[in-house]
């Protein structure tokens, strides 16, 4: 039975696994939550390095959460479907305010990665938002801005510190607000990299597609009790949440991945004995450059996962040095689809200049290559350097999904914008990015650029196809000759395939993984 618009959920039993579903995905979060009141669901950094992190319980999350809610609806019940920003910043306190909204029937936004001023008056507008979540100092601030805009700044009460978080008494479990929602409602509005439009998109979530993409990597990534994980993403946490696994959070100063500290983080894996940890290309090659400098094995690591963009093979194997017992696991999905593929590393490393390998599609959901066209392929009885020879074997072309955990219309293809083919074993590579995805004699940029990368003196690269699809313009970003980069193009590939090299300081990336190339920036 569907709850009233401020019905309450007042029981922290589990509920059977064959039940129906409530609409709110919160449910499951709010549920978990109950079940685990007294087991410690997040541990989150302390500004200060060295300082005791904060630990928060399921019972002391869902009073926050409750005194967040309150505070949303000191001037009355919060219409369903409402956008509220939050525009607080990266800490426990975040996470409660976004399970308020969610409970409530509204709709949290987040903003996009590095958001500035103008970014979020032009967000305002362009969502119509009326309510934004900011801390307490802020509200003092932009209160007044706030009210010039139409814009209300809600904050909750103030407490010393997330570690006095005041919870119920023993035997007592708070229990926020959870309203019936229409499945298709969105629940969740993200925003994607930008690395290929120039500026980030927002992706809208329903309940129903996030409730589909929670139980997808349930299903994928089954967790076990007392799981201690380490998510650089951020919807990994709201996952944790909903399977009662320990979330310890990064240490990153201000909580921003341009400023990771490898060491910090090194440190954090030591003490907190990590289990499982998930992070993007830029996160994982810092610390694997600082850990070639200051040593250190992770044998008690059982899991990895690397996705956000591309991941070079080169990365897999060196990871393998310092986490000797983990499974690796390529993740490829995006916002709207989280996961498309997912591979696990397992074997010696594939060559680069199939593309990116990216493994296996995820059951239940449906691929198709759109306008397919002839791959280039090595010839496999030749050495690892050969040049190619005899027609393309497989057809590549832009990678559409559909499925129950893709925010998409219902039975409408998602055009993700990567170019691919698949291999006679149902494995998927990457081969190019909308906006740089022409295939020059058959090859696209990413096995150019996979191949490249892996080069001495290599550290960014960049292929451009020309317009009259004679060859690749390439900007690399490093110590390597023009004069190597065309030699070994030419042996790996075939002459002449790459025409001008230019060099330049870095190549521009997104402000979010901070892995992607930005293409338009390079025209």
């Amino acid at each position: 039975m569907l709850l009233a618009p401020t019905q309450p959920l007042t029981s922290a039993r589990p509920r059977p696994a064959d039940a129906a579903l409530h609409p709110n995905f919160a449910e499951r979060l709010f549920v978990a939550l109950q079940r685990h009141s007294a087991q410690e669901v997040l541990r989150w950094p302390a500004a200060q390095p060295g300082a005791t992190p904060h630990r928060v319980s399921g019972a002391a999350l869902l009073a926050r959460v409750q005194a967040w809610q309150q505070a949303l609806e000191v001037f009355g019940p919060l219409p369903l479907g409402t956008p509220v920003l939050l525009a607080h910043p990266g800490s426990p306190e975040l996470v409660a305010a976004l399970l308020a909204v969610l409970g409530l029937g509204g709709v949290p936004v987040l903003p996009p990665a590095g958001a500035g001023v103008r970014t979020l008056y032009h967000l305002l507008k362009a969502e119509r938002i009326g309510l934004a979540v900011v801390a307490p100092g802020a509200r003092r601030r932009l209160g007044w801005l706030g009210s010039l805009i139409g814009c209300r700044c809600v904050a909750a009460p103030v407490v010393a510190n997330y570690d006095e978080w005041e919870a119920p008494k023993p035997g007592a479990v708070a229990t926020p607000v959870l309203r019936a929602v229409r499945p298709e409602q969105p629940a969740l509005i993200s925003h994607s990299s930008g690395s290929t439009a120039g500026r980030p998109a927002a992706v809208r979530r329903s309940h129903r597609v996030l409730q589909a993409q929670h139980e997808a990597l349930r299903t994928q990534f089954p967790p076990w009790p007392g799981q201690r994980d380490f998510p650089l993403f951020p919807n990994i946490i709201l996952h944790n949440l909903a399977v009662g696994t320990l979330s310890i959070v990064p240490d990153l100063p201000g909580g921003k991945l341009a400023q990771l500290d490898p060491a910090r983080v090194v440190a954090q894996l030591i003490t907190e004995r990590v289990e499982t940890l998930t992070g993007n290309v830029f996160y994982f090659e810092r610390l694997l450059a600082y850990l070639g400098q200051q040593p250190a094995i992770f044998p008690g690591v059982r899991a990895l996962g690397v996705g956000g963009s591309p991941v070079p093979e080169a990365l897999l194997v060196a990871l393998r040095r310092w986490f000797p017992r983990a499974v690796c696991h390529v993740i490829y999905g995006a916002s709207e689809a989280e996961p498309i593929t997912v591979r696990t590393v397992d074997g010696p490393a594939l060559d680069p200049r199939l593309g990116y390998c990216v493994g296996q599609p995820h059951a239940g959901l449906t691929i198709q290559l759109h306008e397919p066209q002839p791959v280039w392929q090595p010839d496999a009885t030749r050495t690892a350097l050969g040049a190619p020879s005899g027609p393309p074997r497989y057809q590549t072309g832009e990678v559409l999904v559909r499925g129950l955990h893709v925010a998409a219309a219902p039975g409408a293809w998602l055009p993700t914008g990567d170019f691919g083919y698949f291999d006679a074993a149902g494995q998927l590579w990457l081969t190019g990015r909308r906006g740089a995805a022409a295939l020059v004699r058959g090859v696209g940029h990413y096995q150019l650029e996979h191949y490249l990368r892996q080069l001495p003196g290599v550290v960014q690269v960049a292929a451009l196809p020309r317009p009259d699809g004679s060859a690749f313009d390439v900007l690399v970003a490093g110590s390597i000759t023009a004069a190597a980069v065309q030699a070994a193009s030419a042996a790996a590939f075939e002459p002449g395939l790459v025409g001008r090299v230019t060099f330049c300081a870095r190549l521009p990336v997104d402000g979010r993984h901070f892995s992607k190339i930005r293409y338009d920036l390079l025209r």
